[in-house]
């Protein structure tokens, strides 16, 4: 089951006996452990597209495994997709899962639903007949297929262009004259082509006006300096409120008054008070009894979530997103590591954690607006600390950073399994957050 349906809407596709052979299915209880994370990929309008599902198998001794991908892209479809299901790990938005030529020959792509999977074939598959085949078939059956990592120089490729519907090309592994040239000879006809590895803005803006079509990398969270002078007002002010927020005594009366001022703030709250998040069982409509019911810290918490939106207003929504999920990630390592009872700093680390981009300035300035305790800032700064420590293993898991990261959590004795479960856990957390914003 997978979102309340049987899969049997999956699609028959032709030949499809022995899918999986023996050898290759990873069995319930047994698969290994896998890292799993998301990278978001934007259309031109910075709205996202889809997110390409980054994962590996791990093993026992923390040390990361890579010989066998058939078995590694099989656990995650097994452990996330028909365990979890999408529905809360790429919403609405296509996900886009590597497959190995054993899986693509085997017909494995099949137990994704065509309606959100983008089956990416990865640049080692050799463009075999029988791939040729695989591929015209999964394309007749209704899948979109991406082709990663291209070049000009791959000539074997040529026929499969004719199959792909989105091209993804290295911006860190070709020329400027190359990206171009691609533009030029496939943009015509390869429906997308995908700027992937795009780190800055500046990059992003390059990709933009040559023709590129989609986005990945992480530019989007890179800050673009402004004058201090051109700093919107309200922002300054949404970020004193959040520092009323944090002080040791909430003060309930006050909050309660800055809430009834802002016909949105009400509506959020009781919107918020009234959903699956909280689960309250009768309706609330008093935002003074929101408040009692939430209680001080989902109060802070809530408020400061609420105000942070508001500060991003003109940020690409995935800004938010990932600073949530950086947000709750860091909570939820906390009891792992010795430190629950710095939830709420580390909480708020993540949060803040992209506060250089929302007001323009660089992070030296931006820490210096909110209300996080020095060693927080310092972490922020990139000091050595037990706060960044924690900051490294959420920047490590988001990029796919596998090695530096298994070192690191092996270091603190953190296996793979906690570390993607908590993560699973802040991705499912923000995205239930998103939908009562």
């Amino acid at each position: 089951m997978q979102n309340g349906k049987t899969f049997s809407h999956l699609g028959n596709p032709p030949c499809r006996k022995d899918i999986t052979p023996p050898d290759m299915i990873v069995p319930s209880g047994s698969m290994p452990e896998s890292f799993i994370a998301r990278q978001p990929i934007f259309d031109r309008r910075l709205q996202v597209y889809g997110y390409e599902i980054l994962y590996r198998a791990a093993s026992h001794d923390q040390q990361c495994v890579f010989q066998d991908g058939d078995r590694a892209s099989l656990s995650v479809i097994q452990n996330l997709f028909f365990t979890m299901g999408t529905d809360l790990f790429v919403g609405n938005r296509k996900a886009f899962v590597n497959f190995t030529q054993n899986l693509l020959l085997a017909e494995a792509p099949y137990f994704l639903p065509k309606e959100w999977a983008v089956i990416e074939i990865l640049e080692d598959v050799e463009p075999t007949p029988e791939i040729y085949a695989a591929c015209r078939r999964l394309k007749e059956n209704g899948y979109l297929l991406a082709l990663d990592d291209f070049t000009l120089s791959m000539d074997s490729c040529r026929d499969l262009l004719a199959l792909v519907d989105i091209l993804k090309v290295d911006f860190r592994g070709t020329t400027p004259e190359e990206q171009a040239r691609i533009v030029q000879h496939l943009g015509p006809r390869v429906p997308h082509l995908l700027a992937e590895k795009i780190e800055t803005r500046e990059e992003f803006q390059k990709a933009l006006e040559a023709g590129y079509t989609l986005f990945q990398g992480y530019f989007f969270s890179r800050p673009v300096i402004v004058n201090r002078k051109d700093v919107p007002v309200f922002k300054i002010n949404a970020l004193r409120l959040i520092g009323e927020l944090n002080r040791p005594d909430l003060d309930m009366d006050a909050i309660h008054a800055v809430i009834k001022r802002d016909p949105a703030l009400v509506y959020k709250l009781l919107r918020y008070i009234n959903s699956a998040v909280v689960g309250l069982r009768h309706e609330v409509h008093s935002i003074r009894h929101a408040l009692v019911l939430l209680g001080e810290r989902e109060i802070r918490k809530w408020a400061t979530l609420t105000v942070y939106s508001r500060l991003s207003a003109k940020q690409p929504y995935e800004l938010v997103k990932l600073s949530l999920v950086r947000a709750q990630f860091l909570e939820g390592l906390a009891d792992c590591v010795g430190m629950g009872a710095e939830k709420d700093q580390l909480f708020l680390m993540g949060i803040f954690s992209v506060m250089d981009t929302l007001l323009g300035r660089p992070m030296e300035e931006a820490v210096q607006e909110v209300p996080l305790d020095d060693d927080v800032k310092q972490a922020l700064l990139g000091a050595a600390n037990r706060y960044r420590v924690l900051f490294e293993i959420a920047l490590g898991y988001e990029q796919a950073k596998w090695d530096a990261l298994s070192r690191v959590s092996a270091e603190l004795g953190l296996e793979p399994s906690r570390l993607t479960a908590r993560y699973l856990q802040a991705v499912e957390w923000t995205e239930r957050v998103f939908r009562v914003q």
